[in-house]
């Protein structure tokens, strides 16, 4: 084999050539026509084709034929145009986000509200979009924006300012929603449609751990020190189905979000508070720098499921 370098075939060439032989009575004349090109164009166009092979594709005898190496070419040329069009139609698809992969950050309060809308919309839009979801804690997740090994994150906000402090993060607001009492179903206050807060000034409370769930730990807090008084705290614990199954066991009451309401817990009630009460914010956040057409589309699919925030 001759290891002389070959330039690629030319791909305009190679359409012309296939749409050329595709025809029930090959004719230049009429191909060139519908190509909307000169005949003597298309005719140098199949000749080049044939210098870059090295092999002649057509013979007059005494009308336009293809050789017997132009049939096995024709198959390969059909195959591989096919191809081109796969990769062209592909690429287009993900210029428009419409297939690739998102990795997601969530938490149980997200779970509990707005996600299984936001997943069921999301993939009826973008059904070749693979999402990745990993159940993560607030320091975890934000460390993960930050070294762009998670895309986007559902976070618990209690500083509105703390998601950005490094500037290299944005957020948006998408949903608000206040806290509920939660209480043992034999608790004496159980049987109360609604309760104040302040009634609970002496009660042992179940708290969102410090460390791990900072703002509704925060938020908790501050729900209670505006009713007078500071909880006293019997335990910590960092998820909401830990916390509802302490106060089952009659260990202590919580305050928690609305959504926790989703979750069906045997020896517990949830109670409306009356009066003032902070409201438990969520926000979806993303790097700054993060331009992807999937992110686009995905929050653009938050943004219609929460449409009252905006």
């Amino acid at each position: 084999m001759n290891p002389e370098y070959r330039k690629p075939i030319n791909i305009e060439r190679l359409k012309r050539f296939v749409f050329l032989a595709e025809q029930e009575d090959i004719n230049l004349s009429h191909a060139a026509k519908e190509l909307h090109i000169p005949q003597p164009y298309l005719t140098r166009q199949i000749q080049q084709l044939e210098e870059e092979l090295g092999v002649e594709l057509f013979v007059r005898n005494p009308r336009l034929e293809l050789t017997s190496y132009g049939k096995v070419f024709l198959k390969q040329a059909q195959h591989l145009l096919g191809q081109v069009e796969q990769f062209q139609h592909l690429s287009q698809q993900a210029k428009q986000g419409e297939i690739g992969r998102l990795s997601i950050g969530i938490n149980t309060s997200i779970s509990n509200s707005l996600l299984p809308d936001i997943l069921r919309v999301f993939r009826q839009k973008f059904p070749q979009v693979d999402l990745v979801l990993q159940e993560l804690l607030c320091k975890e997740s934000r460390q993960r924006l930050q070294n762009r090994t998670l895309d986007v994150d559902f976070e618990n906000l209690y500083n509105l300012q703390d998601v950005d402090k490094h500037h290299v993060l944005t957020y948006e607001v998408i949903s608000k929603e206040p806290l509920v009492m939660v209480l043992p179903q034999q608790h004496s206050l159980a049987n109360n449609p609604q309760v104040q807060l302040a009634d609970f000034a002496n009660e042992p409370f179940i708290l969102p751990c410090r460390e791990t769930v900072p703002a509704l730990h925060q938020l908790t807090r501050m729900a209670c020190i505006e009713a007078g008084f500071h909880p006293n705290v019997v335990q910590e614990a960092t998820w909401m189905p830990t916390v509802l199954g302490l106060v089952a066991s009659e260990m202590g009451v919580a305050l928690l979000p609305a959504n926790v309401m989703n979750l069906q817990r045997t020896g517990v009630v949830y109670r409306e508070i009356i009066g003032k009460v902070p409201m438990f914010q969520m926000a979806i956040a993303w790097r700054r720098d993060n331009h992807s057409k999937i992110l686009f589309n995905f929050l653009n699919v938050v943004r219609e499921i929460s449409p009252g925030v905006y």
